[in-house]
């Protein structure tokens, strides 16, 4: 049986550092809404600070979903993503309250509001011991492999690309389907949406933007999180840390870059974040696009059809 159709009002997307949760904030307060994190980082309990995270004494009063989901040491997927965006978003309209959708994860907005191949789960650690399994065998013949148990999915990836390769035979043998069959068995349907606002405040303040924000999150105490997180006994390689620029801090942490160095490393990977994230949401249909500063003009004139969102997604 197919689920129905959960619906969101309003949807804010656009790189880091743009305004996105500011808006998110102001609006809420101004449609009676909730606010729902696409962020697949902010989705960690125990990092704020360098991943820009709004915390509970900046919220106004005002919930929010889907922050704070899960520990350093988790995984978090788009497909889990999508699961729980549903839920929360159930929940919210159960208390007639409005949803806006607000994040920079382009991979979790469009999950949600596209559909996703929602794959039955497997148990922690299942792919990985898979994957363990086949490290003696060579990405040439792991390829060879695929190709005669599914040339469709074989014919789109490089014989190289051990990554992929694995993952596809991985779907293939667990599943017993070729990689259309599954995702046409496993597919979910996207939520509907009342209207998507992108934030672009173009390129030369997006990277003063970028630049003032990542002097901030040090200035504030990114380096002592990572340190008190080691110390209480924290893995170095765990799925959390993969978060922007904390694979840095480690490294400046265990003697290996400056701290110089170190401010100037994640300026220049968000920045280049920030261009991918870019790239994703131009390629997204639908959104129109608006550079917005607080305190310019009220929230609620950034968009048209406020007097017809909620009334379609009830």
């Amino acid at each position: 049986m197919v689920r129905p159709l959960a619906t969101v009002d309003l949807a804010i997307v656009g790189p880091t550092a743009s305004g996105k949760s500011r808006l998110a904030l102001a609006l809420a307060h101004e449609m009676d809404a909730e606010i729902l994190s696409a962020d697949s980082r902010q989705i960690y309990r125990e990092i704020s600070v360098g991943t820009g995270k709004i915390l509970p004494e900046e919220r106004e009063g005002i919930p929010h979903h889907l922050l704070d989901r899960c520990m350093i040491a988790e995984s978090f997927s788009a497909g889990d993503f999508v699961r729980e965006a549903r839920d929360a978003i159930d929940e919210i309209r159960s208390r007639g309250k409005r949803v806006i959708l607000c994040g920079g994860t382009g991979l979790y907005v469009e999950s949600l509001l596209s559909g996703i191949v929602d794959l039955p789960r497997r148990p922690p650690g299942h792919y990985e011991d898979y994957r363990k399994g086949l490290l003696s065998v060579s990405t040439d013949a792991l390829y060879d492999r695929l190709r005669e148990s599914d040339p469709d999915r074989a014919a789109t990836l490089h014989r190289n690309d051990r990554f992929r390769i694995l993952r596809a035979l991985y779907l293939r043998e667990e599943f017993s389907l070729p990689s259309s069959a599954l995702f046409e068995a496993f597919r979910t349907p996207g939520v509907a949406c009342g209207e998507i606002l992108g934030l672009d405040p173009g390129r030369e303040k997006r990277l003063s933007l970028i630049d003032g924000r990542v002097r901030h999150m040090f200035a504030n105490g990114w380096i002592e999180e990572v340190e008190s997180l080691l110390r209480g006994g924290a893995e170095p390689e765990s799925p959390g840390f993969n978060s922007l620029g904390y694979r840095e801090v480690i490294a400046f942490l265990k003697g290996r870059l400056t701290r110089t160095a170190l401010v100037d490393a994640v300026i220049v990977k968000t920045r280049q974040y920030a261009k991918r994230q870019m790239t994703w949401f131009r390629h997204m249909d639908g959104i129109r696009w608006i550079d917005f500063e607080p305190g310019r003009g009220a929230p609620l004139d950034l968009f048209t059809n406020y007097g017809t969102i909620g009334k379609n997604c009830s």
